[in-house]
């Protein structure tokens, strides 16, 4: 069914939100971005979006920002699992005294129950766990995607990409995976509110399952000129994130590659597999990989770049 109605994006000036709000408008829906206070504001307000700056923990204005819409697209930032939880209690609540038509929960990776011993990975699954109960009488759905290529456009990414010819991410090279993208997640996540967003969780995967050679064979045709994939070491990774980020945070942002390392099979069954037919993403067109480079050719070659720092999820 088509979509009316404004609708409540969250993070609306982040890669994920933003997305959101891109596609949103390109379908011609009003928006309205939610941001945190002082964030950057110019390219939402050239989109043509509402923009509502506001603390995600300060309850009257959450529910202030809820009222007047009729859908949501729901992402939080990364944090302390406690935190996180009781934001999305928050938003969900707001959601639910607005009486909103749908709501999709975008998750930043997979959900894992205990016993997985990721932290990460436990949190999503308890935030996917709140939002499908909170959402009683709201219909609501979750959708999670493998990793994306949008990774590669960090400037330290890019850097080593266009500069070394090196793509150098915490994954073994022979690990299959499925890349999808934030706008291919954007345009999931409409789908599913179009078609109702009746419960479950929504994995969203590419259409080919790349080894680490085989994507940079695509770079390389795509950007026309050689990169190769050089798999970084766990310890190098964590180093080169307290260096950026301060003492502490290396193992924190590492801990879901060790565990794609340590279960090559969990690995395998989150990252590798192309996108399978769902109920509810029955008209969604994920874009090719080949595609994804063409239309960011312009990003990767871009002649200015920020100091090398880590990659992330």
């Amino acid at each position: 069914m088509p979509l009316s109605g404004p609708l409540l994006v969250s993070l609306g000036n982040g890669v994920q939100g933003g997305a959101v709000v891109r596609a949103a408008r390109r379908h011609g829906l009003a928006v309205r971005a939610l941001v945190r206070v002082g964030a950057p504001t110019a390219a939402l307000h050239a989109l043509g979006a509402e923009v509502v700056e506001t603390d995600l923990d300060d309850a009257t204005a959450v529910h202030a920002a809820s009222r007047g819409v009729a859908h949501a697209v729901l992402q939080f930032p990364a944090g302390p699992g406690e935190t996180t939880l009781a934001r999305a209690r928050l938003a969900l609540e707001a959601a639910r005294a607005a009486r909103l038509h749908s709501l999709v929960l975008k998750l930043s990776s997979a959900p894992l129950p205990a016993p997985c011993p990721e932290p990460s990975l436990r949190s999503n699954a308890a935030l996917a766990a709140l939002a499908l109960a909170r959402g009683a009488g709201l219909p609501c759905a979750v959708l999670w995607p493998t990793l994306y290529l949008d990774n590669l456009l960090k400037p330290s990414a890019r850097t080593e990409i266009v500069a070394h010819g090196v793509f150098a991410p915490p994954i073994a090279a022979t690990q299959r995976i499925a890349w999808t993208s934030a706008d291919a997640c954007a345009e999931a996540a409409l789908a599913l509110l179009r078609h109702g967003a009746h419960g479950g969780s929504y994995r969203i995967a590419g259409t080919e399952s790349l080894t680490g050679a085989e994507l940079v064979q695509r770079l390389s045709a795509g950007l026309g000129r050689p990169v190769c994939y050089r798999a970084q070491s766990l310890d190098a990774f964590e180093r080169e994130v307290d260096a950026a980020l301060g003492a502490g945070h290396g193992r924190v942002v590492a801990s879901k590659f060790r565990f794609f390392a340590e279960y090559p099979q969990q690995a395998d069954a989150l990252l590798a597999e192309p996108l399978q037919a769902q109920p509810g993403l029955e008209d969604f067109q994920p874009g090719s990989i080949d595609d994804w480079i063409v239309a960011h050719r312009q990003a990767f070659l871009a002649s200015s770049f920020a100091p090398s720092g880590p990659p992330a999820d």
